[in-house]
């Protein structure tokens, strides 16, 4: 999120191991998986040692869900041909990738994996006493990390996500939507586990997670 988003030989000349340890949220296009990529990218073509820490899948690492990605569409928001909901480790993610050559690079990664123990995959980080630490400004509870999977996708169109709310991905709205209309079309879609609620709501500017 500097002025490139891949390590040049000039970041990595004097380097001689680099840690890759962030936590991601479980979703394709949660952006993370993108830059672990390009650093994958930039270390197999400057034969430089790469260490992942594994850290838990917070969706869990049993169900998958959604389409895997049109590799036609690759993107930094989505690179690879996986589902949506991929549940999967960044460690494993950084096997996949490098066993897969999905770097772009001829030669494999020289890869370890610091593993993650005591990781019930079948369970949900709400499942779990621990407090959520915001992977970034916009995923503030596990609660958003959740619905991300499914609310991301309006980024692609002109509704808002809520960014520049207090509640980003829990909501969505344009002003041209018809909210008399809206429930009536919600009806005819099969889905669970969500209740839709009726909000108004002004996106601003906040500092440090919406301009």
């Amino acid at each position: 999120y500097g002025v490139h988003k891949i390590p040049t030989y000039k970041d990595v000349k004097n380097v001689d191991i680099i840690v890759f340890d962030i936590q991601d949220i479980g979703a394709r296009y949660y952006t993370y998986i993108s830059t672990m990529t390009n650093i994958m990218n930039a270390v197999a073509e400057f034969s430089i040692p790469l260490v992942v820490l594994d850290r838990p899948n917070p969706l869990g690492g049993v169900k998958v869900s959604g389409p895997v990605l049109d590799i036609d569409y690759s993107s930094f928001v989505g690179m690879h041909p996986i589902p949506i909901r991929h549940g999967l480790t960044v460690g494993e993610l950084a096997i996949m990738i490098n066993d897969n050559y999905w770097h772009h690079k001829s030669n494999n990664v020289d890869l370890t994996i610091v593993k993650c123990y005591n990781w019930n995959r079948s369970k949900l980080f709400s499942d779990n006493a621990n407090d959520w630490t915001p992977p970034s400004p916009n995923i503030p509870n596990f609660e958003t990390a959740l619905a991300y999977i499914g609310t991301c996708l309006f980024e692609g169109t002109n509704i808002s996500e809520g960014r520049g709310t207090d509640t980003p991905f829990l909501i969505f709205g344009a002003p041209w939507i018809v909210k008399d209309d809206l429930p009536k079309l919600i009806s005819k879609l099969s889905g669970e586990g969500f209740v839709l609620e009726e909000k108004l709501f002004t996106p601003v500017s906040i500092p440090g997670k919406s301009k």
